[in-house]
């Protein structure tokens, strides 16, 4: 595995090709900040990695074995924490510079690993792009309440608790919040 950092989306933008004259667009992403935290070697801990820290954070707001961990190491206590296992011949020298953007060479491929921001719970309106009832010319509900159907078997997978399966069939495309 190759040493990583730690980054956070700030936008988007735009890039011009000059020769083809084609707009591509990218995603920019703050890296400053990344801190090697500690370096783990063979002979003294077993495995070859290295921990980057990201993001600071108040020393109140970090648990107080974390805490202990950043005062040993004496860093600021950070949001983020990883570690990378690398190769003993990628491992950096000792009181290396902190790893930046002139880690990557231009033009090389990147592996990138994100976490959405979440949206909490949303109806299925929004989450699944459902269009509702009609709005105009009186609701006629009573043609999109849901019925039974006659040719399913007794047995089939229901939506009510009080049926037969009693089990909300996988997949089904309801509100939540996951």
């Amino acid at each position: 595995m190759a040493l990583g950092l730690i980054g956070k989306k700030v936008g988007m933008t735009r890039l011009f090709d000059q020769e083809s004259g084609a707009m591509v667009p990218v995603t920019v992403i703050d890296v400053k900040g990344n801190t090697f935290a500690q370096i783990k070697t063979e002979e003294k801990d077993g495995y070859n990695a290295i921990q980057v820290a990201f993001d600071a954070q108040k020393e109140s707001r970090v648990a107080k074995p974390q805490a202990g961990h950043f005062k040993k190491l004496g860093i600021q206590p950070t949001k983020l924490l990883k570690e990378f296992r690398v190769e003993a011949s990628e491992l950096p020298a000792e009181g290396a510079e902190d790893p930046g953007v002139d880690l990557f060479s231009a033009g090389q491929w990147v592996d990138v690993i994100g976490t959405s921001k979440g949206k909490g719970f949303q109806g299925a309106m929004r989450r699944h792009n459902f269009h509702g009832s009609p709005a105009a010319h009186g609701s006629m509900m009573h043609l999109f309440h849901p019925r039974p159907r006659l040719e399913e078997p007794e047995d089939a997978r229901t939506d009510g608790q009080c049926q037969a399966h009693g089990a909300e069939p996988e997949g089904r495309r309801r509100s939540s919040g996951r």
